[in-house]
């Protein structure tokens, strides 16, 4: 199913060592070291307040912190999906009623081969205790490198999700400042078949959904047509690398970063 922003709801059926005066810091989005959020799909009050916020489209389109280990981004939207241009391929995260992540790798300039098609899980996570939730999240990150709230977890239009610096392959042994690989990212209003606001939301219009809830989209205001959709991975892909955003890591105080 492809999903499309932000045009109407989506009801799924499962569904980035020197010391601070000597490096200059780089342009475009920094993740600074914070606080640990809950990753729940609930943004709390002060809980992203030491994340700065990346606008785009004249909205803020996400919020990205770290505490040394791992990456943890804020989103206002309700699913949808992160990818990472890495130097071996391209690793594409998505959050709905479920989570599940594909992974393709360089074959030639440019072109890339599927080899890892979507799989998927946790689906009904939503309806567990928020210790169940805790631990399974916790297990899927272990096991998966990435975890997120799903859709119609917590509040609408929130999604909070956490990356390991370490799986993305981020190089944090020199300097201030490390680079992640090319960012994506592209989100919207998704809820579950179940969810109650269903019978709200879809009495209103297309136009008035995208006037409420307008869509993530990053780098760019709109997102660049292409052939993966959720669910559906084609064997072979070509990647655009101007179509994917520079995001930096703050290592400012981390044991073995810059000072």
């Amino acid at each position: 199913m492809r999903m499309s922003f932000p045009t109407s709801i989506v009801l799924l059926a499962c569904t980035i060592g020197c010391s601070p005066g000597s490096e200059a810091e780089p342009g475009g989005p920094i993740a600074r070291f914070g606080t640990v959020p809950t990753i729940d799909g609930v943004i709390e009050p002060g809980e992203w307040d030491d994340a700065d916020p990346v606008p785009s489209g004249g909205i803020e389109q996400f919020r990205v912190k770290h505490d040394g280990t791992n990456l943890y981004f804020a989103l206002r939207a309700g699913g949808g999906d992160i990818r990472f241009n890495t130097k071996t391929g391209l690793l594409i995260l998505h959050w709905s009623a479920q989570l599940g992540s594909a992974a393709y790798a360089e074959s030639e300039a440019n072109m890339l081969s599927l080899q890892k098609p979507f799989s998927w899980e946790l689906w009904g996570l939503r309806h567990e205790s928020p210790a169940v939730i805790h631990e399974t999240l916790a297990r899927y990150l272990t096991e998966n490198g990435w975890a997120s709230s799903t859709a119609s977890m917590g509040n609408l239009m929130e999604s909070e999700l956490v990356v390991s610096i370490r799986w993305l392959g981020v190089n944090t042994d020199s300097g201030r400042f490390a680079e992640l690989p090319g960012v994506r990212m592209g989100g919207g209003l998704l809820v579950s078949r179940d969810d109650p606001r269903v019978e709200e939301l879809t009495g209103l219009s297309d136009d008035e959904l995208a006037r409420q809830y307008p869509s993530v989209t990053w780098p760019a205001e709109s997102l660049p047509d292409d052939s993966i959709s959720m669910g559906r991975c084609p064997d072979t892909i070509r990647i655009d690398p101007a179509e994917f955003g520079r995001l930096w890591i703050d290592l400012r105080g981390l044991s073995g970063g810059g000072s």
